[in-house]
């Protein structure tokens, strides 16, 4: 008698990593939403983060007497911090539908005394792929090894990013922080034009994004833009494509001499 069963087709490894990168995408809108409903500051086109290096996670600014949320890859857990210290009551978001993610949410602001008629999920922006309702569910322990690999890929990109913000030409005190970008998912820091003490945002100045996603597919690339305040000098910018390469190939000697090299000439333009 045989015992052999139907198998399953093989699943595209492009759609697995293109699923995982979309469940994180989905899932920091969660935190995109905190910054919007309890910081003027962030009432823009789009949502800026952070990513701490130190707990490998993209975190919210302060919205409310020390109080900021993150989210951990790759188990894809969120989190609220006290004074930048993790508090109980995590959600793991295994198995949880949107309707139940937003649930948790307004218990914890209740449990803190944060008003939580504030919280809204409206966004000024659409992402591909999202994720509402009850009819569907993150699925982080199904997509663990290519959640694996997304954080491998944000923090081989801060790393390098990190260290072009503190080239020895770079005069200020303290690199630009690395922001999130919630609309389209990528890391960016700015780099201050020679002369530049830092680079603020309503200077010119250069700055160098880590974009893993192009239109909701997996597209890895590197692009440095030179920004320009006057409407009659359009931005400058270049792309380098990484698709294929290593987390640690995405910030080795190889990526990281082209981007210094075009961070260089950008600036020797600027200056002219």
């Amino acid at each position: 008698m045989s015992t052999s069963q139907t198998a399953l087709p093989a699943e595209n490894p492009a759609d697995s990593l293109r699923d995982a990168f979309s469940q994180s995408h989905n899932a920091v809108q969660w935190l995109a939403r905190m910054e919007r409903s309890f910081r003027s500051g962030n009432s823009g086109a789009d949502v800026a983060l952070q990513w701490n290096e130190e707990r490998k996670a993209f975190v919210t600014d302060e919205f409310f007497d020390g109080l900021r949320m993150e989210l951990k890859l790759p188990e894809l857990t969120l989190q609220f911090l006290e004074d930048g210290k993790p508090v109980k009551h995590a959600l793991h978001m295994e198995g949880r539908s949107p309707a139940q993610v937003e649930a948790w949410v307004l218990v914890e602001l209740l449990h803190r005394g944060v008003d939580r008629d504030r919280f809204s999920k409206d966004l000024p922006y659409e992402i591909p792929h999202a994720m509402v309702g009850d009819g569907v569910e993150y699925s982080p322990e199904f997509r663990e090894v290519e959640l694996k690999r997304v954080l491998e890929w944000f923090s081989a990109a801060a790393e390098l990013m990190k260290k072009l913000a503190k080239q020895p030409d770079n005069k200020g005190d303290s690199p630009s922080e690395l922001v999130l970008r919630s609309r389209d998912f990528s890391l960016e820091v700015s780099v201050p034009l020679l002369g530049q003490t830092n680079a603020t945002d309503n200077d010119r100045s250069i700055r160098v994004g880590f974009f893993p996603l192009r239109r909701g597919v997996v597209d890895p690339h590197y692009l440095v833009a030179r920004s320009e305040p006057s409407k009659a000098a359009p931005d400058v910018f270049e792309i380098i494509k990484i698709s294929g390469m290593t987390p640690t190939e995405i910030a080795g000697p190889e990526i990281a001499k082209k981007l210094t090299e075009i961070v260089a000439r950008m600036q020797k333009v600027a200056a002219l």
